[in-house]
């Protein structure tokens, strides 16, 4: 059998490991053989414990396929903070929060974590086994907490960093959900009326022939080609739906995006501000967390969504590398930066506190993102209700108008 442990090396030194026995009396007599001190001993963990398992908690392989979303990952870093926070070791920490984990993918990484850290790798190494996960800038807080021994505050500054993220998203996200559902259920609408309900009102207005207005038959020619098409257009959108959905990430999609995202102003706007929020939020947390500046900088690049902005990060990385400033060399290099975020990097850097003015850069552009997604909001909701409104109008009239005109006819 095997038993984890954690035991005293002298006053102050604590160790932990894995030791193979009989049973735990057998464990803690060679671990005292080994000169040291048994403070805690435990069976190694292997099937899910009485209380994981319990009725109406799902069982792991129940969601065995499924994706590890960032919220997979923020909570596991939330419970790990707190585990080692009150000086629980890293392996027991792990051990316990593979137990609770009922994500069957995200039990496997976990317990992959623990047979790493168990071979003797650090938690930081053992992190890097998964690297779409757990990006370079996780990896590297988590390494800089390691080396100083304050493994706790750095999975703090991450889940502070992720919940800022999450939180970020879920404002752009729920600004636009209203607007979006009521264009959809508003077109919804439109498409069913004239691919259903019209048609069966075609009957009353056969007798017209050619003295048909405009409008209807205009509407009563729209009504045929839906009638007729609707699922091949159905299937065809689905197809295109299911087509974005697969190729998600492809190159040609990103292009297509940066496009997209640059033509139309008040989204360039939001877009751009959520980079600027991103990148100084990431490099706040690196440079609080103890990383060294060079590679914060080299780590935060990727946070900002746009390929242009990201060379020209990469040059002010390199002339840095020689022994430039940090404000002359994104003064020098990045075009994409506002004079006011490089001014308030230079006080931070002359005053030792770059981290916390990237941290108030950070709820600056926070707030400007929410600002402005409120603005769109706000704008979108009258927008939409006019063009569906003006839509169904032009329906109800080309109904209308010739039963008015059949009403005149028989005066």
């Amino acid at each position: 059998m095997r038993f984890i442990y954690k035991a005293k090396e002298g006053p102050e030194k604590t160790v932990q490991g894995v030791i193979e026995a009989a049973n735990q009396d057998g464990a803690v007599a060679k671990i005292r053989q080994m000169g040291l001190v048994p403070v805690f001993v435990q069976k190694e963990p292997g099937e899910l414990s009485e209380k994981a398992a319990a009725p109406g908690r799902k069982p792991a392989g129940f969601f065995f396929g499924r994706k590890v979303s960032k919220k997979h990952i923020y909570i596991f870093t939330k419970k790990l903070r707190v585990l080692l926070k009150s000086q629980e070791p890293i392996l027991k920490s792990l051990y316990f929060l593979e137990n609770q984990v009922a994500h069957g993918e995200f039990r496997k990484m976990i317990h992959a974590m623990i047979e790493s850290v168990r071979d003797g790798r650090s938690f930081s190494e053992s992190l890097r086994m998964f690297p779409r996960h757990f990006p370079p800038l996780y990896v590297s807080i988590v390494e800089a907490g390691e080396a100083s021994g304050k493994l706790d505050y750095s999975l703090e500054q991450i889940s502070k960093y992720l919940d800022d993220e999450r939180k970020l998203s879920q404002k752009v996200i729920s600004s636009l959900a209203y607007p979006a559902v009521m264009v959809t259920v508003g077109f919804a609408t439109i498409v069913f009326i004239i691919t259903f309900v019209v048609p069966k009102l075609k009957s009353l207005f056969e007798d017209f022939a050619g003295h048909l207005p405009l409008v209807t038959k205009i509407l009563l020619d729209m009504s045929l080609i839906f009638s007729r098409y609707w699922m091949i257009s159905l299937v065809l959108f689905m197809a295109f739906i299911a087509f974005v959905f697969y190729t998600r990430g492809a190159p040609w999609q990103k292009r297509t995006l940066g496009i997209f995202k640059k033509r139309i102003p008040v989204v360039k706007d939001i877009i751009y501000n959520q980079s600027l929020c991103r990148f100084s939020n990431g490099l706040s947390v690196l440079l609080a967390s103890g990383v060294s500046m060079l590679d914060s900088i080299k780590m935060a690049i990727p946070l900002i969504d746009d390929a242009a902005a990201q060379k020209e990060l990469k040059k002010a990385y390199e002339q840095i590398v020689t022994g430039s400033s940090l404000e002359e060399s994104l003064r020098k290099n990045c075009a994409f930066l506002p004079d006011m975020f490089i001014k308030m990097v230079a006080v931070g850097e002359t005053g030792g506190r770059l981290d916390e003015i990237l941290a108030d850069l950070t709820e600056t552009y926070a707030d400007e993102v929410e600002t402005t997604t409120k603005i769109v909001t706000s704008l979108i909701e009258p927008v939409a209700i006019l063009i569906v409104g003006g839509i169904l109008s032009f329906i109800v009239i080309a109904i209308l108008l010739p039963i008015f005109e059949m009403s005149l006819f028989i005066r």
